[in-house]
């Protein structure tokens, strides 16, 4: 109940009003909520000021992460030597790859294959109406070919050449697209125009069918040409259904008679079909080509895949498809081009072939099983021929269907553009990381200024930060700052020589570093970058800077040094079989052989030529990551000895085994050296690691940030349970007073008729 809900409190007593109760409890809220309030307004501008704390310290560790990240120290920045759209090429390379350097000649693109038909009147018009064919029973049909694929195209009456593009795209899949375009044409506007979806010879489309439909649509076949996608080859006439993996007959003469007559040359293709996949091999044959050269050759360049058996008492041969699949025959090989090349994309029967089919084998083909065969080469509705991209890379002629080359090296994407010649330079991409360390060290002043301000106290002005004596947020500054100000040690090499004039050698050894080398500086608390101290510095050695960046892990490489040794000996030195063993990626070597399998014998007229010869030996077995080498010492002096080494890079162990007498010949034994797996973090690495937890709920910022949510929440319900509780007290009060005043103005009632009694009979008896 509301104190002062009811007005009449006091009317009794004249003294226990409601305003009195009222400013009881006023006084009584602020006593016992004034320090909680004042606690809560205190918690509400720290996380305020926290919000804002907070924003600078995510904007850092966005910063030092970017930095912390290995794939920043491996962005790589290509420089063209022709950009624009008279490029022929542009490349784009990953961070995984090593390239430096490409040079690019591009000779053609690769392109679609495109055909159009002949112009039809309306496109709503049937296609048998339209171009006047008959067709069986109203219907008629013709194939198309790609890349060993049929599509039927299905065509009756009711057929109209918009449907007739609809068929096409359906039927194929996407594969080739079909479409009717409006050429402006006064008589005949509009055309179907067919293409392959993609680029390249493979994707080259062919035809077969109703060769009157064909015509019609000016398309006619040229039965001699077929596309490579569409070689299927013939069977014999009056081959039966069984043995399709054999084509047998008879031939004339001996092994060793020649096919041809002189300068006579042609070729035979062999068509081998499992399942869905075609295998073609084009065998050639020339004057010199005897029964039993072919057999040979066949055997050779078909990898044993068909072979030829003949007997030569029985006049008897068999060409056999070894692997089971059903085996055909073309007449022909590879057609050439107007200039005489070997186009490799169609092919072209031969009246050679077809003759010494008959002639010398007794074969004749059945022709009537359909092909992809192609349109006339003088077809001007063939309006673009589909083909290969034609290019060089550094010298190396390459070929592929697509001018977006993915393949020639790892992490790099070649996209060709047009004819013409093009050098690429690619080189670290250090303008990247010096953003980003420019990025943090804006974002550093930025969250220095921020927390200066927050735990600054100023008596002379008596002003203080919101969060001066809080440790959590004071440490922070700190924190950050003995990462940034640290000297590192990471491994590296160092130049060696013994004067200033000489080049001197690269040595392996621990480097010092710090961000000042780097043109991070820290003065007066501002953080500042210098880029071309940077720049100069990195590019002395990147790998370097990475390590003290980032930091790095990987096992560790492995170096035997073998004793020094001296007089191999003038003879030969005989390796037995397991006297001297190398085990390395899983891999033994026994040094007893050659990797031929051939016997080995150490040879050389000294010490030397013998250590050099043994090093060759051992490196020609080719094993991944092991290099052997040596050392001579004292060259010249009559202490001249050899040191042999081993070393290892790819994370293997290395074991040495033998006879161990024999191996100390060469200052071994046998043992095995273990690759140690180590993982060092950078400068960055150590800070992004140091944010993390600094920002994580068990961190000092991250756990300040919810001690102060938990003091809010807990405030809050501190002040509406000690409201609740003086409000119910008070609610308590009203009652028990409302009740006394009843008591008091009943009493003040009786006092009063007993007051006007007695004054009444006062009043009688005066």
């Amino acid at each position: 109940m509301a104190v002062g809900s009811l007005g009449s409190l006091g009317i009794g007593s004249g003294v226990l009003t409601s305003d009195t109760l009222n400013k009881l409890k006023e006084a009584e809220m602020n006593a016992h909520l004034g320090l909680y309030n004042s606690q809560l307004e205190t918690n509400t501008s720290r996380q305020k000021d926290l919000a804002e704390l907070e924003a600078k310290l995510l904007a850092f560790q966005t910063a030092v992460n970017s930095l912390g990240d290995a794939s920043q120290f491996n962005k790589k920045k290509v420089s063209p030597s022709v950009s624009g759209d008279s490029a022929a090429a542009s490349l784009v390379v990953g961070s995984l790859s090593n390239l430096t350097n490409m040079k690019v000649i591009v000779d053609q693109l690769a392109q679609k294959d495109v055909y159009q038909s002949n112009g039809f009147k309306d496109k709503t018009a049937t296609v048998m109406g339209s171009l006047g064919i008959k067709g069986t029973d109203g219907k008629t049909s013709f194939t198309i070919t790609q890349d060993g694929k049929d599509y039927k195209i299905d065509i009756d009456e009711s057929t109209t050449v918009s449907q007739l593009a609809e068929k096409i795209n359906a039927a194929t899949g996407g594969k080739v697209e079909a479409k009717i375009v409006n050429t402006g044409d006064r008589d005949n506007p509009y055309r179907l125009v067919v293409q392959s979806t993609e680029t390249g010879t493979k994707n080259n489309i062919s035809f077969s069918g109703d060769e009157d439909l064909l015509n019609a649509m000016g398309w006619g076949l040229d039965k001699n040409s077929i596309s490579a996608g569409g070689l299927y080859g013939f069977r014999p006439i009056g081959a039966g259904e069984e043995n399709k993996d054999k084509i047998s007959g008879n031939f004339s003469g001996n092994l060793n008679e020649k096919l041809l007559g002189p300068g006579e040359k042609t070729s035979f293709t062999f068509v081998i079909k499992n399942g869905e996949r075609y295998d073609r091999f084009t065998i050639d044959i020339d004057e010199n080509t005897t029964y039993k050269s072919l057999a040979e050759d066949l055997k050779k360049q078909t990898n044993g895949k068909v072979e030829l058996n003949l007997d030569e008492t029985g006049k008897s041969f068999t060409f056999r498809a070894t692997n089971g699949g059903q085996l055909s025959l073309f007449d022909g090989g590879y057609a050439t081009d107007a200039e005489g090349n070997i186009d490799q994309a169609n092919y072209a029967r031969d009246e050679k072939a077809t003759s010494l089919l008959s002639s010398k084998f007794g074969i004749t083909l059945d022709t009537s099983t359909p092909q992809g065969y192609n349109v006339a080469s003088n077809n001007e509705n063939h309006i673009q021929k589909g083909m290969d991209a034609i290019f060089s890379v550094d010298g190396v002629k390459m070929t592929r269907p697509t001018n977006t080359i993915t393949d020639i090296a790892p992490d790099v994407t070649l996209e060709l553009k047009q004819k013409g010649e093009i050098t690429f330079n690619v080189s670290q991409d250090t303008e990247a990381l010096a953003q980003s360390l420019e990025s943090l060290a804006t974002a550093y002043n930025d969250l220095m200024i921020n927390l200066n301000a927050a735990t600054k106290y100023d008596p002379d002005a008596g002003t203080k930060g919101n969060f001066v004596g809080v440790s959590e947020i004071y440490n922070i500054k700190s924190e950050i700052n003995n990462i940034l100000l640290q000297t590192i040690t990471v491994d590296g090499t160092v130049t060696v020589g013994d004067s200033e004039s000489s080049e001197g050698i690269e040595v392996s050894s621990k480097v010092s570093l710090s961000l000042a080398d780097y043109g991070l500086t820290l003065n007066d608390g501002v953080l500042s970058f210098d880029s071309g101290k940077f720049n100069s510095k990195f590019n002395e050695d990147p790998e370097l800077a990475e390590k003290f960046f980032v930091g790095s892990n990987g096992f560790e490489d492995i170096d035997l040094a073998g004793d020094r040794v001296s007089n191999l000996g003038a003879d030969d030195i005989t390796f037995k079989e397991g006297s001297f063993t190398i085990t390395y990626n899983d891999t033994t070597i026994d040094l007893s052989k050659t990797p031929n399998g051939d016997p080995f014998v150490l040879t050389g007229a000294d010490d030397i030529e013998k250590a050099k010869n043994l090093v060759d030996h051992i490196n020609s077995f080719g094993l991944e990551g092991l290099e052997a080498s040596f050392e001579i010492i004292n060259q010249g002096n009559k202490n001249q000895q050899i040191q042999f080494k081993i070393k290892g890079t790819s994370g293997s162990n290395l074991e040495i085994q033998g006879d161990n007498e024999f191996l100390k010949k060469f200052g071994l034994s046998s043992r095995t050296l273990y690759s140690v797996y180590k993982e060092e973090t950078g400068t960055f690495g150590m800070l992004k690691n140091t944010m993390g937890e600094i920002m994580s709920s068990e961190g000092s910022f991250g756990g300040y940030k919810e001690s102060l949510t938990k003091e809010s929440k807990n405030l809050n319900e501190t002040i509406e349970s000690t409201k609740a509780s003086i409000e119910s007290r008070y609610d308590t009060m009203w009652s028990r007073w409302a009740a006394y005043d009843g008591i008091i103005a009943k009493l003040n009632n009786q006092a009063s008729v007993i007051a006007n009694m007695i004054n009444a009979a006062n009043n009688q008896n005066s």
